[in-house]
């Protein structure tokens, strides 16, 4: 088992930050790999993030309405 870091994604060249806009998942759910975790804004694009591996949502480190810059871990999978 091993803990796998869900990024902030970067959509554009541009994009520095994305806001969170809804989580899809919450502490406890089990995933699989490509499910949708999370809703992202940007200015230009609203997106759907995937899991990156399959697991336990162990941790949501941000909240919704939380703007969070590229690149910063948002949360935690355990993988199973």
């Amino acid at each position: 088992m091993s803990l796998i870091p869900i990024y902030m994604p970067k959509f554009g060249m541009t994009m520095e930050e994305g806001l969170i806009v809804e989580w899809l998942v919450a502490e406890g759910d089990t995933v699989a790999e490509g499910d949708g975790i999370v809703l992202i804004e940007t200015e230009k694009v609203s997106t759907e993030v995937e899991a990156p591996a399959g697991g336990v949502v162990v941790e949501l480190s941000c909240e919704v309405d939380d703007e969070v810059p590229v690149g910063e871990v948002i949360g935690y999978i355990e993988s199973v």
